[in-house]
């Protein structure tokens, strides 16, 4: 798709001097002009800089959006824009949304130094059918878009998969698409938590507006922001962050008597929770639970301890063992939690009944089990019951600790209208998912960023709260909650079809094949996901492996090489030939899910390896190669916060803070060890919300209640 500069006349829409004009007349008056438009993450900035006949300079502010994928599309755009002349510029594939942004704020900066407003291309009236990709590995958002008298007049989405993988998704069809009708702006925020699904809606509707012979970087117009400032005052629990753990600190506050106010960034209750099976459950009481044979506490407890090799934090530990059927019985008995079943342990098959799982509404599910949401919007509709002054607002963005004179007195937030929210209380607990959405954290910790399953609204605000109040963190280090491969960049659309992505995903999933970790080195058949150097790595095909796929087929060693829960639909008969197969590798290459080197020196550059290393593990054999980029994706980050056992948040000298705690991936190091993917029987990690949630939101209560 092309985007045009259509201000003036044809000869200044080029922006050309040379075939402009011979005596090289004045388009612009000299100067650097900046301009934004939303983005994928955020806003974007581009500033041109131009003398009087042409742009010499364009700086793109894209720090907001994905490195990897808008930052490298920014900087794309940019040599393409200086080199043109003008905006005249493709988007660059897998990255629309930014390209849009890039390319909308260009025009208007250009727009400055023209001294020319931007206007709006009349629309012809109709119905206009799009498509984009959302959030969703099956399948893309279908819409139909009305326009009307130059108005986007309605939009609906007529087919869509970003359900099926997930429960975010509603958030946006429900939010997004009235706030778009009514501002008629292309800048309008993506929903929070679902900003994939967010910004395939506003695509559609940007494809719309050209289909309808307009010009959609015209309608990314400026959305007025509130500066209205409100103070919600008298609270004895703030609650930061209403995913899981949040949710569970707010129903035990509220059910010891206390008065709590809970915040949530994102448009719906459960946060990344809502991905999760189920929690680890050990002698419950509950009659959903009857006839369970249990693992033994104890020696659950020491295989933990062993594990972590410490008992530094063995207290912890003990009250997530020992208390996690008692803990899960309270929420199921006060707050209407519901589970059914029981699941053995991912790496002890002698415990055989470990953890549990949510009841889907209904029986329905999605890939990552049950919808459970529902489950969640109960809970809290009883707890916000137990009081009146009990409330909690979504869409609402904790920035920052309120103090009196050092002491904790409040959270300072933002609604996502622009109004701000000033909300006092005696005590704060901080349940905002961990650091899997700050790039410099993870960076920090793990020297690389994985692919993700997990929400980016989950950025370390928490942990950077308790940290600005004097607090330390426990265990950051600790590599990410990884159960997932698959191949790096997943294709979306309708570049290969279902069955070919399948085979492609085969080709990186299977095992026996040879495979390199991204050093060179022979990948270790032994490590779990979270082991892997980068947390990605490469299989090894031949020249003549491929030929022979081609002509006889995947061999029987293939036969379950698929993705838990990202598989993207399609299928492929072991022994059939795959007459196809350069096509899947052509846009296997396209998306940078394929390496294609003539040599071991060729192939170890674009693997970034040393070659002698390469050439070893390859048993220097120069020939042709594909290498199939396999990579692992996260659900989190695991380390956070020190806390003690009422999840009090820890200086680094051993004492309290006394009116902060930290509950969830804000704090579950503690159960945890560097050097040693995070404790990995099954469910524990989902149990540490109820144990973190119980013992914090009652402690967090008496506290409050107590000043």
């Amino acid at each position: 798709m092309k985007k045009f500069i259509n201000i003036l006349l044809c000869a200044v829409m080029v922006l050309s001097t040379a075939a402009c004009s011979s005596n090289e007349e004045s388009i612009y008056t000299s100067g650097t002009y900046s301009a934004k438009a939303k983005g994928f993450g955020g806003d974007v900035v581009v500033s041109i800089t131009t003398d009087s006949t042409q742009i010499t300079d364009v700086d793109i502010d894209a720090s907001l959006e994905t490195p990897s994928i808008g930052g490298n599309a920014a900087e794309s755009l940019r040599e393409a824009i200086i080199e043109n002349q003008n905006v005249e510029v493709d988007v660059v594939t897998g990255a629309t949304v930014t390209s849009n942004a890039v390319i909308a704020a260009a025009k208007k900066a250009i727009s400055q130094a023209m001294g020319v407003e931007v206007s709006k291309t009349a629309l012809t009236d109709g119905t206009y059918s799009t498509k984009s990709v959302g959030y969703s590995w099956t399948g893309m958002i279908y819409t139909d878009v009305v326009i009307e008298n130059n108005a986007i007049k309605s939009i609906t989405i007529t087919e869509e998969h970003d359900s099926e993988t997930g429960e975010m998704a509603a958030t946006a069809y429900t939010n997004m698409i009235p706030r778009l009708l009514e501002v008629q702006s292309l800048s309008v925020d993506a929903i929070s938590g679902a900003t994939s699904t967010s910004n395939a809606i506003k695509d559609c509707v940007s494809q719309a507006i050209e289909l309808a012979g307009g010009d959609a970087s015209e309608w990314y117009t400026d959305i007025a922001k509130s500066n209205e400032t409100i103070k919600l005052e008298g609270y004895d629990v703030i609650v930061v962050g209403l995913g899981g753990s949040g949710i569970m600190s707010y129903c035990a506050a509220a059910e010891e008597g206390a008065t709590v106010f809970g915040i949530e960034t994102t448009a719906k209750l459960g946060g990344q929770s809502a991905t999760t099976t189920g929690p680890m459950v050990i002698d419950s009481k509950s009659p959903a639970f009857e006839g369970v044979t249990f693992a033994n506490p104890d020696e659950v407890y020491q295989v933990w301890l062993d594990y972590v090799e410490s008992d530094e934090k063995a207290d912890i530990i003990h009250e997530a063992v020992y208390n996690s059927g008692k803990y899960l019985d309270y929420y199921i008995e006060n707050f209407g939690l519901d589970f059914a079943g029981m699941i053995l342990s991912f790496v002890r098959p002698q415990w055989s009944q470990f953890w549990t799982m949510y009841v889907g509404e209904n029986n329905t599910s999605n890939i990552f089990g049950p919808n459970k949401t529902y489950q969640y919007n109960r809970s809290m509709d009883l707890a916000v019951a137990m009081n009146e002054k009990n409330d909690y607002k979504l869409e609402l963005t904790a920035e920052e600790l309120i103090y009196d004179n050092n002491e904790i007195v409040g959270v300072k937030a933002t609604y996502y209208d622009g109004t701000t929210y000033e909300i006092y209380g005696d005590t704060v607990i901080l349940a905002t998912g961990g650091y899997i959405g700050n790039e410099e954290m993870v960076l920090e910790n793990w020297g690389v960023m994985p692919n993700t399953v997990s929400s980016l609204v989950n950025d370390g605000t928490g942990i950077e709260m308790g940290l600005s109040a004097g607090g330390t963190t426990y265990m950051m280090g600790v590599d990410p909650m990884i159960h997932i491969l698959q191949v790096p960049n997943l294709i979306k659309n309708d570049d290969l079809t279902a069955n070919q992505k399948a085979i492609l995903s085969a080709l990186a999933l299977v095992k026996g094949e040879k495979a390199v970790t991204i050093n060179g080195t022979p990948l270790d058949p032994t490590w779990v996901e979270a082991q892997i150097p980068g947390y990605k790595y490469y299989n090894i095909y031949s020249e003549e492996q491929i030929n022979s796929y081609k002509n006889t087929g995947l061999t029987e060693n293939f036969a379950y090489a698929t993705s838990m829960f990202m598989s993207q639909g399609g299928s492929f008969e072991v022994g059939k030939p795959i007459s196809d197969m350069d096509t899947i590798l052509e846009v296997g290459m396209n998306y940078n899910n394929v390496l294609h080197a003539d040599s071991i020196s060729e192939l170890a550059k674009q693997i970034g390896c040393e070659e002698a290393t390469l050439r070893e593990t390859l048993g220097d054999n120069d020939t042709s190669y594909y290498a199939v980029a396999v990579s692992g994706y996260t659900y989190g980050s695991v380390g956070g916060l020190d806390v003690d056992i009422n999840m009090n948040v820890l200086r680094e000298d051993g004492t309290a803070i006394s009116n902060l705690y930290a509950v969830g991936t804000d704090s579950m190091g503690v159960e945890n060890i560097e050097g040693k993917p995070y404790t990995p029987w099954g469910g524990q990690a989902h149990a540490w919300i109820f144990t973190s949630g119980y013992l914090g939101g009652k402690a967090a209560a008496k506290n409050g209640m107590a000043k």
